[in-house]
C-alpha cells in the first residue's frame, strides 16, 4: 500500500562480539563492522538478506569506519594513521590500499567530506587533518588546523567557502576557527559546557549554529560571537545534524524529532560597530545610496542593491561630536554637523573620505546647528542645489559656495529642531522645518534677480511636540509626542499667500506603546514604517492603518527602508540586515507593487579604499572658513584635527583602531588663534609614554612676533604676494598644505609641526650585545669573557675600546644611532649626558647618513622642550657640539630664549649670538617678521 513503511528483522545466524564502529558501503549493499578482534567483518545490506560474507584482517584496532561514495573507498581510523581500501567489483571482499601515517601519531576519531573543495577530513585528537585523492587508492595530506592551547578531542567541524573560515568543535565544549586559504587560526571561545557534537554556518545571516551535548543549540553572531538566542532540546542530546539551512533532526537515547528555525531577514552589510541611523540618501535618478552612521564614528554609504561598502569616512577625533550629517550628491561633499556653530565638509568622491573644509555658520559660536537637509530644485545659475542647516536660535541658513546663495532668516522663534526636503529634483526649493515653537513652516528658496530669498509659504500650528517630522509632496507627516501618526494636506496652490493657506489633518491612533526611535517613509506605497526604543518594527499606511508587524525576539535597532519596492533595511547585533518586501507586504500591496513597474536601481562600484599618505599625520590641516553675514565669507586660516584613529578591515569590515602616540610640546605650550587642535584633553594622557607639560610663562613673550602661526608660514611659501592655489570649489588639499614637506624631509630649523616625527619603538637591547660579541671576535677575545650589564654600560665600553675607528657596516652604526636617540627619552639626566657623549665619538669618527644627521637633530630640538630644564639645556649644548646648528636656527633658538628657566635662556642666547650673529631683540624681531625668512629656509 502507498505510503506504507515496511518492517523488516533478519536473524544473523552467527554471534558477534560488541560492534564498536559500523559503516554501509551505498551501492555495494555492504554492511562492514568492527568488533575489536583485528578483523573486519562484511555482511550484505537487507538487499541480500543480512548475509555474512566473509571477513578480512586487519591488524591494528580501528577507531572509526568511513565511506566516500565519491571515490569508492573505505577509510579506516586507528591510532597514527588512516588506511585505505579497495571494494572489490564482486562487492563480496575488500583490499587494503594504503596507510597513511600520522606524523604526530594521533588517534583518528572521525572523518568528514565537507572540507575545502571536497576534500577528506580526519579528526585526529586535537587537529584536524585535510586529504586529498591521488588516485588509485591513495591519499595525500595537504593541511592541517590545530587550535592554540587546547588538548580536547575535536568532535566534528564544518567549513563555509563564502565566508572563508573552517569551524571545529571539541570535547571541551570549544568551537575554534581557522582561515581556509592559509590555515591561519583566527579565534576560539566557549560555546556549551559540555562536549560540541554539531556546527553549522548560515553566511547569508552571519550566524553559526552549535549544538552541545547537554541538549542546547545556540546561534552566535559570526562578528563579535556573542549569543543571539538558544534552544533547549532535550537533555539526552546524542546526534544533531541540518538536512537543510532551516530544518534539523535531534537524535536523543529514546527519541527523534525534527525542528525548524525560520528566518526572514538576509544579511546586508557587517558594520563592524553598532548602526545609530540608517537612511535613505538620493543621489540621481533610480540612483540611491544608503548612509550609515556607526558607534565608532564612521559614516559610510552602502549600495542598496548589493550592500556594499562604496565609501567611508575617515575616523577623525572630531568626528565623535557629530549630530546631524546630510549628502549634496550634485558636488559629492558630505556634510557634517559638530555640535556646534561649526559644519565640516568631507569630500565623497574617494574612500575613504577626506575633509575638505570647514564652515563655521555664525559668529556666535554658541549658535549650534541643530540639523541639515538638502534639496535639489530647478534654480538656475548654477544653484542646482541647496544645503539648509538649523540653527538653535530659530534661524536657517543656506551653505553655499556661491555668494549669491549665502543667506539667513530667523524662520522660528526657538531651535530649529528638524529640516525636511523633497525627495530628488523638484520644480521648487520647498523646505519643512519644525521649531521648538511647535510650529510647522514652509518657505520656499527662490532666486530673485541675483540673489536666493526663503519666502515664506505656510504654517503650520501643531498644538503638540513633535518627534519626527517629514515632507511629502501635498503633505507633511509627522510622529506626534505622544506616538501618533499626524497627516497635513496642502489645500490650494504653495503659491498662495500665508495667510490664506489652510491645511486638512488627521490622526492616527497611537502606533508604539514606547518611544519611536526610527522612522522612514517609502512614498510610491503610501507605506511608512516605525521602530520602538522596545526593538518592535511596524509597518502602516498613511491612513494609520497596521499592515505588518515584525514579530521577533530579536531587539532590532535604527532601520529605514532599502528602495521604493519597500524591501526593509533593520539592524541589530551590529550588522545591518534585509527583509524583502515579498515577505513584508500582503497580496494586495505586492499586486500594487507591480502596477507601478519601478525601475531598478544603478548599482554602483564601490571605490576603492585608498588611503591618503596624509592620514599618516597626527593632525590634519583643514581651510577654516567663516560667514559673515550678508553673502560674506572668509578664509581665517587652518583648522587642525586630531588623526589618532585608523581604519583595520577584518576582510570587509572595517574597524576603529586607536593608536597611542605623544603629542607635541609645541601644540601644548602656546595656543594659537588659526591653528588649534580639537579636542585633546591633556589631562587624560599617559605618563609613560607622554613627557610632562613644559609650559612656557605668560611674561616670557617676544613682542612683535606671534609664534610658529603655521597659517602664515603657508603663505610665505605659497602666497608671495598672491592667491593661495585654490581647486575650483575652494578646496585646500593636504597635498598642498604639507608642501613645506621636502623629499629630503622637514629642514630641522623648520621644525615646528605639531607632532613628533621620531616614533618611540620597543628596543631589544640583545641586539647591542650581539655587536660587542663581534668587536669582541675581531679582536680576538675570549667568549666566555663577555661583559654584562645595563645598555649604557655597553655602550661606553664599546667607545672605550676604540672600535668606532674599524671599518664597520654602515647599517651597523645606523642601529647604534636609532638606539641611542630612543634609549634617551626616558632617562635620568647623568644617563642623557653619557648617551650623548657616545653619540659624539660616533659623530666624530664614523661617516653618518644625512637622514641620520636629520633625525638626530629633530631629536634634540624636542629635547628643547622637555620638561626637564636640565635636559633642555643639555640639548642645547649638543646641538652644538655635534655641529648641527647654522644660522638658520633663529626660529628655534628664539623659542629658547623665552624658556622658563634661566640657565637655558643663558645657553639660548649664547648660541645666538655665536652661531647667528643676532645680538640684539629689535634684530632678531626685524628678521622673524621678514617674508624672505621662512622662504630662504627652503
Amino acid at each position: 500500500m502507498k505510503g506504507m513503511v515496511e518492517k523488516m528483522r533478519l536473524r544473523v545466524m552467527d554471534q558477534l562480539p560488541p560492534i564498536q564502529a559500523m559503516v554501509h558501503t551505498g551501492s555495494y549493499h555492504m554492511l562492514i563492522a568492527y568488533c575489536g578482534d583485528m578483523r573486519l567483518r562484511l555482511f550484505g545490506d537487507h538487499h541480500q538478506g543480512f548475509r555474512c560474507l566473509g571477513t578480512v584482517p586487519c591488524h591494528f584496532s580501528t577507531s572509526c569506519l568511513f565511506y566516500d561514495p565519491a571515490t569508492e573507498l573505505l577509510l579506516c581510523g586507528t591510532l597514527g594513521a588512516v588506511v585505505t581500501w579497495f571494494i572489490l567489483p564482486n562487492g563480496r571482499s575488500i583490499e587494503m590500499a594504503q596507510i597513511v601515517p600520522m606524523a604526530n601519531h594521533e588517534l583518528v576519531q572521525g572523518f568528514s567530506l565537507n572540507g575545502p573543495q571536497g576534500s577528506l577530513l580526519a579528526l585526529c585528537e586535537d587537529t584536524v587533518r585535510v586529504f586529498i585523492h591521488r588516485g588509485q587508492g591513495q591519499l595525500e595530506e595537504v593541511k592541517k588546523f590545530t587550535p592554540v592551547a587546547s588538548g580536547s578531542s575535536i568532535t566534528c567541524s564544518f567549513t563555509c567557502v563564502s565566508q572563508g573560515n573552517f569551524y571545529a568543535g571539541n570535547t571541551a565544549g570549544e568551537i575554534h576557527a581557522w582561515g581556509l586559504d592559509q590555515g591561519n587560526f583566527l579565534h576560539s571561545f566557549q560555546a556549551h559546557s559540555s562536549s560540541v557534537i554539531c556546527i553549522h554556518s548560515r553566511p547569508e545571516i552571519h550566524t553559526l549554529l552549535t549544538a552541545g551535548s547537554e541538549g542546547t543549540v545556540r546561534e552566535w553572531n559570526l562578528t563579535y560571537g556573542n549569543l543571539l538566542r538558544q534552544l533547549n532540546v532535550d537533555e539526552d542530546l546524542q546526534r544533531l545534524q541540518f538536512i537543510d539551512n532551516t530544518t534539523f533532526f535531534c537524535q536523543t537515547t529514546y527519541s527523534f524529532s525534527l525542528h525548524h528555525l525560520p528566518y526572514f531577514y538576509s544579511l546586508f552589510n557587517v558594520c563592524g560597530s553598532a548602526p545609530q541611523q540608517v537612511q535613505r540618501v538620493c543621489c540621481g535618478h533610480n540612483w540611491t545610496r544608503i548612509l550609515c552612521a556607526t558607534e565608532d564614528g564612521l559614516l559610510r554609504f552602502l549600495s542598496p542593491v548589493t550592500g556594499d561598502l562604496l565609501v567611508i569616512t575617515w575616523p577623525l577625533l572630531v568626528m565623535d561630536k557629530a549630530l546631524a550629517w546630510a549628502y549634496d550628491s550634485e558636488r559629492e561633499e558630505l556634510f557634517v554637523a559638530l555640535g556646534s556653530s561649526e559644519v565640516l565638509v568631507f569630500d565623497a568622491t574617494r574612500s575613504p573620505c577626506t575633509v575638505k573644509y570647514l564652515v563655521c555658520t555664525s559668529a556666535d559660536g554658541k549658535d549650534r546647528v541643530r540639523c541639515l537637509a538638502y534639496g535639489r530644485s530647478h534654480l538656475q545659475k548654477g544653484l542646482g542645489g541647496l544645503m539648509f542647516c538649523g540653527h538653535e536660535s530659530g534661524i536657517v541658513r543656506i551653505l553655499s559656495h556661491y555668494s549669491r546663495a549665502r543667506i539667513e532668516k530667523t524662520v522660528h522663534s526657538g531651535a530649529v529642531l528638524a529640516l525636511s526636503t523633497l525627495e530628488g529634483l523638484q520644480e521648487n526649493a520647498l523646505l519643512c522645518s519644525y521649531g521648538m515653537d511647535n510650529i510647522i513652516h514652509l518657505t520656499e528658496a527662490v532666486l530673485q534677480v541675483n540673489k536666493v530669498v526663503l519666502q515664506p509659504v505656510s504654517k503650520i500650528l501643531c498644538g503638540c511636540p513633535l518627534k519626527h517630522v517629514i515632507l511629502l509632496p501635498g503633505s507633511v507627516g509627522a510622529i506626534t509626542e505622544s506616538y501618533c501618526w499626524r497627516l497635513w494636506h496642502y489645500e490650494g496652490s504653495l503659491t498662495s499667500s500665508e495667510s490664506k493657506q489652510s491645511f486638512v489633518w488627521r490622526e492616527t491612533k497611537c502606533l508604539h506603546e514606547c518611544d519611536i526611535t526610527s522612522f522612514d517613509v517609502c512614498l510610491p506605497l503610501k507605506l511608512f514604517v516605525t521602530g520602538g526604543i522596545d526593538g518592535s518594527v511596524r509597518i502602516w499606511d498613511f491612513h494609520g492603518r497596521l499592515v505588518t508587524e515584525i514579530d521577533s525576539a530579536l531587539h532590532f535597532g535604527p532601520l529605514c527602508f532599502a528602495n521604493n519596492r519597500g524591501d526593509l533595511l533593520l539592524t541589530f547585533n551590529q550588522s545591518i540586515y534585509i527583509v524583502s518586501c515579498l515577505k513584508l507586504l500582503p497580496p494586495a500591496q505586492l499586486v500594487h507593487l507591480r502596477i507601478l513597474k519601478n525601475a531598478d536601481e544603478i548599482q554602483e562600484v564601490p571605490k576603492p579604499f585608498l588611503p591618503s599618505f596624509f592620514f599618516m599625520f597626527e593632525t590634519v590641516f583643514v581651510p577654516r572658513f567663516v560667514y559673515l553675514g550678508r553673502g560674506r565669507q572668509e578664509l581665517q586660516g587652518l583648522e587642525t584635527l586630531v588623526n589618532k584613529r585608523f581604519i583595520a578591515f577584518d576582510n570587509t569590515v572595517p574597524h576603529v583602531v586607536e593608536e597611542e602616540r605623544s603629542m607635541s610640546l609645541v601644540i601644548q605650550k602656546t595656543k594659537f588663534p588659526l591653528f588649534e587642535a580639537k579636542d585633546i584633553d591633556f589631562s587624560t594622557l599617559d605618563s609613560k609614554h607622554n613627557r610632562p607639560r613644559h609650559e612656557v610663562p605668560a611674561q616670557l613673550q617676544l613682542a612683535g612676533w606671534d609664534g610658529f602661526n603655521a597659517y602664515q608660514m603657508l603663505q610665505c611659501f605659497f602666497g608671495q604676494g598672491r592667491q593661495w592655489p585654490f581647486a575650483p570649489d575652494g578646496y585646500i588639499p593636504n597635498s598642498v598644505i604639507r608642501a613645506r614637506l621636502w623629499p629630503e624631509g622637514t629642514p630641522v630649523f623648520l621644525c615646528c609641526d605639531l607632532y613628533s616625527s621620531y616614533q618611540v619603538k620597543d628596543w631589544d637591547l640583545s641586539s647591542m650585545t650581539l655587536v660587542e660579541e663581534k668587536m669582541s671576535r675581531s679582536q680576538q677575545k675570549d667568549k666566555s669573557k663577555k661583559r654584562k650589564g645595563t645598555s649604557l654600560d655597553i655602550l661606553e665600553s664599546m667607545a672605550n675600546q676604540n672600535w668606532m675607528r674599524r671599518n664597520y657596516s654602515g647599517r651597523l652604526m645606523d642601529d647604534l644611532i636609532e638606539a641611542i636617540l630612543n634609549l634617551t627619552i626616558y632617562c635620568s639626566v647623568e644617563e642623557y649626558k653619557r648617551y650623548f657623549r657616545v653619540l659624539k665619538r660616533i659623530f666624530a669618527t664614523c661617516q653618518i647618513s644625512s637622514e641620520l644627521v636629520s633625525k638626530t637633530a629633530h631629536r634634540l630640538l624636542q629635547d628643547t622642550t622637555h620638561s626637564n630644564p636640565h635636559i633642555r639645556e643639555l640639548a642645547w649644548e649638543v646641538l652644538d657640539r655635534l655641529g648641527l646648528m647654522n644660522h638658520h636656527f633663529a626660529i628655534p633658538l628664539t623659542m629658547g630664549l623665552m624658556d622658563s628657566d634661566e640657565n637655558v635662556r643663558a645657553k639660548a642666547l649664547y648660541l645666538m649670538v655665536r652661531v647667528t650673529g643676532i645680538q640684539t631683540k629689535t634684530r632678531l624681531v626685524q628678521l622673524l617678521k621678514k617674508q624672505e625668512t621662512l622662504r630662504k629656509m627652503q
